[in-house]
């Protein structure tokens, strides 16, 4: 009898190792990209208060009635946590019974989580940090009462695909709050991707090398390539959500513009609640 022997290479497992090197890139490419955020990217303590001081992120989350969107007892995603400075705030709800904060970043995770719970005097006993991306979520279908992403939605790849998972996550009649989005009207969004389109051309007729590139489409065009931010207009936005499961039930614009004291958009908010398909 001839022996038939495995023919099959040997195979070397980069993957954790590949993908554990792509979620340290956000941090790079902030401090590389954007040196001035050096002052606040490496203390904990120094990025809470650009976050919650320096920026309007806190003060327009503030105002939102926390307790229609909660149950006793309910479980809470933060998507894109960051730092944790949603997580922190969160924690002190008496309504709230468990809080996944869920960022990319191990340096987010172990460095600034930490710190804010100890300076928003949040509860770290209710808090699980799990480094993870946007989708799929790593739980079972229905199992979430709430999910909360400030600020990080328009990072997402394929909004459709977040969308779906949060979805199928939620309990029946669960909530998903998009906050600090700035989204453009229609009228602004056409003049940005206008001005962008025209520089795309430019670059193209005298062949201009860029390592990082805007990518246009009628939904959405990646303004910042060198953070993955996705400008997408008010009304992608609401048909994104209303056509992936969920009823838009309010939009609040916070009035707040992104960094204390200056001018630009405004900082808003999308409630939605799950539908049933």
């Amino acid at each position: 009898m001839r022996m038939v022997m495995n023919s099959n290479p040997r195979i070397t497992k980069w993957l954790d190792l590949q993908i554990y090197k792509n979620t340290t890139y956000w941090d790079s490419a902030l401090t590389t990209f954007y040196p001035e955020t050096k002052e606040w990217m490496n203390n904990g303590e120094n990025y809470y208060k650009h976050l919650t001081e320096a920026c309007n992120y806190l003060n327009a989350v503030s105002s939102l009635k926390w307790n229609t969107y909660l149950n006793e007892n309910s479980i809470v995603l933060d998507v894109g946590c960051g730092g944790g400075w949603l997580s922190a705030y969160l924690s002190k709800n008496d309504k709230v019974k468990k809080i996944y904060s869920i960022d990319s970043s191990i340096n987010y995770l172990t460095k600034f989580l930490p710190e804010s719970i100890r300076i928003a005097n949040g509860r770290a006993d209710k808090i699980e940090a799990c480094q993870g991306l946007f989708s799929p979520l790593i739980l079972e279908s229905g199992s979430v009462d709430l999910i909360a992403i400030s600020s990080a939605l328009h990072h997402a790849d394929d909004l459709t695909a977040v969308l779906t998972d949060f979805h199928r996550v939620l309990k029946p009649n669960g909530y998903l709050l998009i906050l600090n989005e700035t989204p453009a009207n229609g009228v602004r969004y056409i003049f940005e991707i206008s001005k962008a389109f025209v520089k795309v051309i430019l670059q193209s007729v005298f062949k201009r090398y860029s390592p990082y590139v805007q990518k246009i489409s009628a939904g959405g065009f990646l303004n910042n390539p060198y953070l993955g931010d996705v400008d997408y207009p008010d009304w992608y936005w609401k048909k994104a959500i209303t056509l992936n499961g969920f009823e838009l039930i309010d939009f609040i614009d916070s009035k707040l513009t992104t960094v204390v004291g200056h001018s630009g958009r405004t900082l808003s908010h999308f409630c939605c609640k799950k539908m049933e398909h």
